[in-house]
């Protein structure tokens, strides 16, 4: 059942009607979260930096699913495809720029030394399960809130909310099956569950009233 949105609409003016609702439908996402919170101790510093050079709407939300995904990998609900290696790789990268590894980050003027063999390893070995699902909510919370800041700017929000609804309508069924090794645990399942399901019933509701982006034309 669709959470209730007039309680979100009413911290913001829309003047158009339509877009009201639609901007209802799309801060449910993000804006009355009880869930959302300080999401740094679920997201390593490598991954902050990651999602911080992921600018504009059509990097950012990729990258948020990516995190997102990788987590459900970690969770063996997923297998590892290319897609979470490469990032494990590029994660590395980002390590070594942190540690100011050599040849990591090439000085103003200068040419980049090539760096040595960056090999890909799981870095989320250190999160427990409990955090794992808990970095997986916030990973859906900032996907509705910079989809939320997109719409309020009036960008073209469809193809991201198509990424979003895609990404949740594949893992629903798969948060369905992992069982609960403790209370805690079985609690963030229920909220990862609920969360997915939330979500994908807002995203798919948004998309019948978000104008599908029409093509150039153009040759």
């Amino acid at each position: 059942m669709l959470p209730n949105a007039s309680r979100f609409i009413g911290r913001n003016c829309v003047a158009a009607a339509v877009a009201a609702l639609v901007f209802g439908i799309i801060t449910v996402f993000a804006g009355g979260s009880p869930r959302a919170a300080a999401a740094k101790e679920y997201f390593t510093d490598e991954e902050i930096d990651y999602l911080r050079d992921a600018q504009g709407l059509a990097m950012r939300i990729p990258a948020i699913i990516r995190l997102a995904n990788m987590r459900l990998v970690v969770l063996s609900l997923k297998e590892k495809s290319k897609e979470e290696k490469d990032l494990e790789k590029r994660i590395a990268e980002i390590h070594n720029e942190i540690i100011g590894k050599p040849g990591a980050k090439a000085k103003p003027g200068s040419r980049p030394e090539e760096p040595a063999d960056v090999v890909g390893r799981p870095y989320l070995t250190e999160f427990t399960r409990l955090e794992l699902l808990r970095g997986y909510i916030e990973a859906i919370d900032e996907i509705g809130s910079v989809i939320d800041s997109a719409y309020r700017e009036k960008q073209d929000v469809r193809s991201s909310l198509e990424q979003f609804e895609k990404f949740l309508s594949a893992t629903n069924p798969l948060l369905r099956r992992l069982q609960s090794r403790n209370a805690e645990e079985f609690e963030a399942i229920l909220d990862a569950r609920s969360a997915t399901q939330d979500a994908m019933e807002n995203a798919q509701d948004a998309l019948k009233k978000v104008p599908k982006t029409e093509k150039s034309n153009r040759p």
